[in-house]
């Protein structure tokens, strides 16, 4: 096995530590939601999901804005979390300044190694994104917009990185994980790893269209557009504009405007 399917088997060994038989319910919901095994910390998340979580209105608002930095590793000025957001391993959450985290968002930062999710100043996620880590690592630069129902997944060896004013449409999908190892017909996929292909890495200034999916290993240059419903299996170079199943290049914005 190489290294790289050895470190595609975090997800599996994530899936095991969660799914432990020989520990405690209690301890097994720990791992999931909290990342950490402090007392004090689960009362501190129960109480706070309790009072504040689902109210709705200006009176869930106020409260959240004033309970969620209590759980959440860093939260800048004027944050706005929505109703329903979900916090996974919370203390790995980094929030800049104006954040606004909409209805039914999940931030999940969850592993036992990775760093987790970072998003920078002015940027809005949207009602029911999902940012999803396993193992892995998510940062969103400055100034960004986050489609609703987006997915960004992240495992280890296989980090998301996506730059300053980067718009998002609806139903994107991130998907920083390789693929499944399948050599041996014997033995189930989890079991074998993955083998990650470097992450995703996105430059400022993209402008993605609804419905895209960006495959693991994928580097965008700024400035590019990208097309509805188009699947990123390939690097796209700056300014370039691309779309379709398979990707192809339309056009580039900066040749177009030397015409």
């Amino acid at each position: 096995m190489t290294e790289e399917q050895k470190q595609g088997l975090s997800e599996g060994t994530l899936h095991e530590q969660l799914t432990d038989d020989s520990k405690s319910s209690f301890a097994r919901y720990q791992d999931l939601a909290l990342g950490s095994d402090s007392v004090w910390y689960l009362i501190k998340y129960e109480l706070i999901m309790l009072v504040s979580s689902w109210i709705p209105g200006a009176l869930g608002l106020v409260l959240r804005k004033f309970l969620y930095p209590f759980v959440i590793g860093s939260v800048g000025r004027n944050v706005v979390f929505g109703q329903g957001v979900v916090i996974r391993h919370g203390n790995k959450v980094s929030l800049g300044d104006g954040v606004i985290v909409d209805d039914g968002a999940v931030l999940d930062a969850k592993g036992g190694t990775n760093a987790g999710i970072v998003v920078g100043d002015n940027t809005i996620v949207s009602r029911n994104v999902v940012l999803s880590c396993k193992n892995g690592d998510i940062s969103i630069g400055s100034g960004c917009t986050i489609g609703m129902h987006t997915l960004v997944h992240a495992m280890e060896g296989s980090n998301v990185a996506i730059g300053n004013d980067v718009l998002i449409g609806a139903f994107g999908y991130f998907i920083g994980s390789g693929p499944y190892v399948s050599d041996d017909l014997d033995l189930p996929f989890k079991k074998q790893g993955m083998t990650p292909l470097g992450g995703i890495s996105i430059a400022s200034n993209v402008w993605f269209g609804s419905h895209v999916q960006v495959l693991d290993g994928v580097t965008i240059g700024g400035g590019s557009i990208i097309g509805a419903s188009t699947v990123v299996n390939k690097s796209v170079g700056e300014f370039d504009v691309v779309a379709g199943v398979p990707m192809r290049v339309l056009k580039n914005r900066k040749d177009s405007a030397k015409e």
